[in-house]
């Protein structure tokens, strides 16, 4: 094997030693990367692609069952009319196909001693397999089955058992597996192989060809799992890799450092022969990987000009940033020289520049008037070249022994820009200037550089979605872009502007829209009892809901009551309830009460309680809720045990599977997705860590460990205590057990509902619910939407007043 295909394959070179033995000397190398790499983004990628394939594929088979069965019957009646020796050559050749393409791939592993992998990829065939076999148990409906054992047994179609779906899936998840490792010809060879058997399946009458979907997608998600699990191959390319592309660009380095991470690109430190310091920033093709979610995540919410089309190439990539660069240093501004541009064999592409100084720009630096100025003048110059940074930030800002301001890392440049890309450029570095040297200080810098006229459009991208992520990182919580907004006015004499909207979709937008389409879609079934709902309604015995109020409001008493358990120093219990009362309308504001948190923790930071702990407290007083309905919920299943039960059916095996792929999909773009990631599981992964410190701190104290679990059990009680005499206000007809044990488990489903308060998922579930132990639907659907009206929608109202009453009063 060549020494590039073995690069291309991930192989590490060895280091210490030059690629050409007939140079002078020895060149001082890095030491190689390790020859895998644990969560390669391509794999993370397919695996999301397929876990929606899975998804889409279960969806349809539920949702379009008789549309299915007439076009495989169109389908396999339109085939049985090809002549049979033409279906058997077809047959034949799938069959080969089916067999083949996986053995080509495991010897070709097993030719080049990949013998880890190849056991990787026998294992991920047979899961694969396993897989599609538990799946089409799962989807596939029995009509449809039934409609093909009939087409088989007629004599007119030929029999074309082969290949199967298990088959397929299986050959994609081998194939996933093998051509990390493998080259781009074999790589091509493979999945044209895969093609070519997906075209033929459907010339099978064993299964229906709508579950080739379904093949496609568990193929790929049990190919990539395995990747994520065992490993793929290192891109990074091997020491004697980078230095055979360098010198292949004319350079003769005597040393090259270790990479270091620059932003999305790999820097290394290189000397040349002659002493000429070098840096070379350097890209893989992980990199593109890496990037292709969060650029899908882009387009989808941001307008199309907010929203960078990918280069087609890595190299084209690095081509553009060596132009911007420059034609930044032609017009002056301070920036490392482009020496070369160049790839290597394993695909990675780089530029070469004159290594820039090390040290990076900090608030001190930006402080010093000379440097402020200076560094303006260097954006001015940028701008007369006609090019736009779109990334000024302090890790884009390097200065000198000399205390000069040089401008690096223009991958995200852009040539001849707009009024717009320029704008955002002089709003970035205003707000980190201005974290140096306060706002009316960074605007006065920025007008003597660029004069009002330049600085003054800025005024439309002074706002957190305009900057990079690191300076809205140091400007979370500070009050300077309005500052800054204030100061642009007052020293450019511009007219006010709205600021520009940056976004297609608010994810708010979304949240509302998925939530209103879920509640619809829960209680629509519920609403086709309207008739005997509202002749329950009319027999209602008042005295009963007049209880079920007062129930509702003893649980704020009580939330009062736990709330206090999980604080350590005593707060005013009067203010306490008043805040559990502005919550209940706070709550709308998100899923699972989290505005009601938020509005909890501001009251207990009003009352002397620190930011953390505050935040503790919230958590554990969650958290305590959350032990305590458990709990409950396996009490009251057992106790109620079977009786009654007819009706009270749990979720179909699609449905189940359904859920579980969404699950793990959106566990998945959580993990692969940076912003997501910075958003979601960073600050849900601080909480339980905070939580988890809190209760240690409560369990020192008996009177408060009772309070917390004292009034949370309370707060479970009562409620079921509401949804009892709600059901008893309509003539009743189940026990209290019944009625807590459909009361907890329908609480615990909409509970992950996107919804405020679980809306419609809570309805739909208590319904489904009580009418499986028994109770009328009529009554049902009246009692609950008699609790929910005495505990979710009339505190309401009550709730904003008090809200707004709590804020005057500075007790929020």
């Amino acid at each position: 094997m060549t020494g590039d295909a073995e690069a291309a394959e991930g192989q590490p070179a060895s280091t210490g030693q030059p690629a050409d033995d007939s140079a002078d000397e020895a060149v001082e190398l890095f030491d190689a990367p390790p020859e895998r790499q644990s969560f390669a983004p391509g794999d993370v990628v397919r695996l999301v692609l397929g876990v929606v394939v899975v998804v889409l594929g279960v969806v349809v088979a539920e949702a379009a069952q008789s549309t299915i069965e007439g076009i495989e019957q169109d389908l396999v009646e339109a085939l049985a009319r090809l002549p049979d020796r033409a279906v058997t050559v077809f047959l034949g050749v799938a069959q080969v196909a089916t067999g083949a393409v996986p053995a080509i791939a495991l010897v070709v592993l097993v030719v080049r001693r990949r013998w880890k992998v190849a056991l990787v990829l026998l294992l991920a065939s047979s899961l694969a397999s396993v897989g599609m076999i538990v799946a089409d148990a799962l989807v596939i409906d029995r009509d449809l089955s039934e409609l093909l054992a009939a087409l088989r047994a007629d004599e007119s179609i030929p029999d074309r058992a082969q290949p199967s779906s298990e088959a397929v899936a299986s050959t994609i998840a081998a194939v996933t597996v093998a051509v990390p490792w493998l080259s781009p010809p074999w790589k091509r060879a493979l999945w044209g192989g895969v093609a070519a058997l997906a075209v033929l399946r459907l010339l099978s009458v064993s299964h229906p060809a709508f579950d080739l979907v379904l093949a496609l997608g568990i193929g790929t998600v049990v190919g990539s799992a395995v990747l994520l699990v065992f490993g793929s191959p290192n891109r990074r390319p091997a020491p004697a890799e980078l230095l055979d592309a360098l010198r292949d660009g004319g350079l003769d380095p005597r040393a090259i450092g270790a990479p270091e991470a620059d932003g999305t690109a790999l820097r290394y430190a290189v000397t040349d022969r002659d002493g000429t310091p070098l840096d070379v920033r350097l890209r893989t093709p992980d990199e593109r990987d890496a990037e292709l979610l969060t650029r899908v995540y882009r387009r989808v919410r941001f307008q199309a000009s907010e929203v960078r089309r990918p280069f087609a190439t890595l190299k084209r990539r690095i081509e553009h940033e060596a132009l911007v660069s420059t034609l930044a240093e032609r017009a002056g501004a301070r920036v490392p020289s482009v020496v070369r541009i160049g790839r290597t064999s394993g695909g990675s592409a780089f530029v070469v520049s004159e290594r820039p100084p090390d040290r990076t720009a900090v608030l001190d630096d930006l402080a010093d008037p000379v440097v402020l100025d200076d560094l303006w003048r260097q954006l001015r110059a940028l701008h007369d070249a006609g090019v736009a940074h779109r990334h000024l930030t302090l890790e884009t800002i390097r200065v000198d022994g000399d205390g000069r301001p040089w401008l690096v890392d223009f991958d995200r440049a852009q040539t001849a820009p707009s009024d717009r890309e320029r704008a955002r450029d002089v709003a970035e570095l205003l707000a980190e200037t201005a974290s140096a040297v306060g706002a009316h200080r960074a605007v006065e810098a920025a007008v003597g550089s660029l004069g009002p006229d330049r600085v003054a459009p800025a005024l439309r991208m002074l706002q957190p979605l305009a900057l990079p992520p690191a300076t809205r990182a140091r400007l979370a919580g500070s009050p300077l872009l309005d500052e800054l907004r204030a100061a642009v006015l007052d020293l450019t004499g511009a007219p006010e502007l709205e600021l520009e909207d940056l976004e297609r979709i608010k994810p708010r937008t979304v949240l509302i829209v998925v939530a209103s389409a879920l509640a619809f879609y829960s209680l629509l079934p519920q609403l086709t009892n309207l008739e005997d709902t509202l002749d329950a309604f009319g027999n209602a015995q008042l005295g009963w809901i007049a209880a079920a109020l007062l129930a509702s409001a003893a649980t704020y008493v009580l939330a009062a009551v736990a709330l206090q358990g999980a604080v350590a120093d005593p707060i005013p219990f009067a203010a306490n309830v008043r805040a559990q009362v502005a919550a209940s309308f706070a709550g709308l504001v998100g899923p699972a009460g989290a505005g009601g948190f938020a509005l909890t923790a501001r009251f207990l930071e009003r009352n002397g309680v620190g930011a953390a702990e505050a935040g503790a407290s919230v958590a554990v007083n969650a958290v305590a809720g959350f032990v305590v309905h458990g709990t409950l919920t396996v009490a009251f299943v057992v106790w109620a045990g079977s009786a009654g039960t007819d009706g009270f059916a749990l979720p179909s095996a699609p449905t189940v599977l359904l859920v579980a792929a969404i699950v793990v999909a959106l566990v998945v773009v959580v993990v692969a997705v940076a912003p997501l990631r910075r958003r979601v599981a960073a600050p849900a992964w601080r909480a339980v860590r905070v939580g988890g410190a809190q209760i240690g701190e409560v369990f020192q104290s008996p009177a408060r460990v009772a309070a917390l679990f004292g009034g949370s059990l309370g707060i479970s009680l009562t409620y079921i205590a509401a949804l009892a005499f709600s059901v008893a206000a309509f003539g009743g007809g189940v026990s209290l057990v019944q009625i807590g044990a459909a009361y907890l488990v329908a609480v615990a489903i909409a509970s992950i509902a996107p919804t405020p308060g679980g809306l419609g998922a809570l309805e739909s579930a208590m319904i489904a619910g009580l009418t499986g132990f028994g109770l009328p639907a009529g009554v049902a659907v009246s009692a609950t939407l008699t609790f929910r009206l005495a505990t979710f929608w009339l505190p309401i109202l009550p709730g904003w007043v008090t809200a707004g009453w709590m804020q005057r009063r500075q007790e929020l």
